[in-house]
């Protein structure tokens, strides 16, 4: 018995080299399925990824689970077997896909930029653009110009609703404070200016540091950065229509990121909270249709523009699949993208970007 221990341990010993040759892990069809199984995958898809992984060319088919990069090459495949066997559309493919894409979204939050968060306000990056809540006036926009050990040099908080009380004063003014940290999460803390003066002209405050961060409002989708040429319309009411295309141009605009549950989207002029929009785009060939609520604005006088910060109403799954391949870049490298082809700074002297104005629907 001890001696077939010890030539089983042996075996076991030469497996787990074998699987760690070259210096990469490598995992069993055990582990694969495993693994599989816990995502949702029935042994039949989980079966049908796998064999699309060794038809895509990766060295190991069953690291797709494990790799958020090859998971990528696989859903792009995936995708691509599905439209060659004509089944892109049909509910059996589009679940699948929907498993595999909340399997990459998993991997994602996974990884450790996403987790460790910061701590005090000593951390917040230069240019962080920030949100003062004063009590009974409302709220107030900034931006952090400088973070120095002793406080936050701040530019003038401005209001969109309109200017400050006659006599009012920073100075000592107890106020709360909330900013987005990029691919982190939302924080706010309390805290107070020390004083509000002007630094060669320009006219800024000094709010002193908070030890006390409160995180809100984990990132719960992965959004990518673009610079998407789009149409868009104000609703007046966003339910029965919320993915019908507009025969119409709208108002020309810039979707600056994307995710399946939100947007947001550069404008000209001066944004509104609250606005119930739609926008139109194309993505890799695709007409994609979104609609839902601005529920934050940045508002840039100087060059008369404004950011609005949607949060969308739950797309169909065609236009999630189509998305979510967008965001993941997961969509055919032959195909080129028009989302990419036009800069933000220019798109609004473009004419007719996207094409709806010769016609297309």
């Amino acid at each position: 018995m001890t001696a077939l221990l010890a030539i089983l341990v042996a075996i076991l010993g030469l497996v787990s080299l074998a699987l760690m040759a070259g210096g990469e892990r490598r995992y069993s069809s055990a582990e694969y399925y495993f693994r599989a199984k816990e995502g949702g995958l029935s042994l039949s898809e989980a079966r049908y990824v796998r064999d699309t992984a060794r038809l895509a060319g990766l060295d190991d088919p069953a690291a797709a689970l494990w790799s958020p990069r090859e998971l990528d090459v696989c859903i792009g495949a995936v995708r691509r077997r599905l439209r060659a066997q004509g089944r892109e559309r049909d509910r059996d493919a589009l679940e699948l896909l929907e498993k595999l894409y909340e399997f990459r979204r998993k991997l994602e939050f996974d990884q450790p930029r996403y987790k460790q968060g910061i701590r005090g306000s000593r951390q917040i990056a230069q240019g962080t653009k920030l949100r003062l809540l004063v009590h009974g006036l409302g709220v107030f926009d900034c931006a952090l110009i400088d973070n120095t050990e002793r406080y936050l040099v701040v530019s003038s908080p401005s209001s969109a609703i309109g200017g400050l009380p006659s006599g009012f004063t920073w100075k000592g003014r107890r106020v709360s404070v909330y900013f987005w940290r990029q691919e982190d999460a939302g924080y706010v803390f309390d805290t107070y200016v020390i004083d509000e003066l002007r630094i060669r002209g320009t006219p800024v405050v000094h709010v002193a540091h908070g030890e006390a961060l409160f995180r809100t409002q984990k990132r719960k989708s992965v959004r990518a950065r673009s610079s998407i040429p789009a149409y868009l319309y104000i609703m007046k009411r966003l339910e029965g229509a919320y993915e019908k295309p507009e025969t119409q141009p709208g108002m020309r605009c810039v979707v600056q990121d994307l995710s399946d549950d939100g947007f947001a989207v550069l404008i000209g002029g001066k944004g509104k909270e609250g606005l119930q929009i739609k926008a139109q785009f194309f993505l890799d060939e695709e007409q994609v249709v979104m609609s839902g609520v601005a529920r934050s604005i940045d508002w840039y006088p100087d060059r008369n523009r404004s950011v609005l910060h949607v949060e969308a109403l739950k797309p169909s799954p065609r236009v999630r699949d189509v998305i979510r391949s967008y965001v993941y870049e997961a969509a055919s490298p032959a195909v080129p993208r028009r989302a990419s082809v036009y800069g933000e700074e220019n798109v609004f002297a473009v004419p007719d970007p996207t094409g709806w104005g010769s016609g297309r629907t």
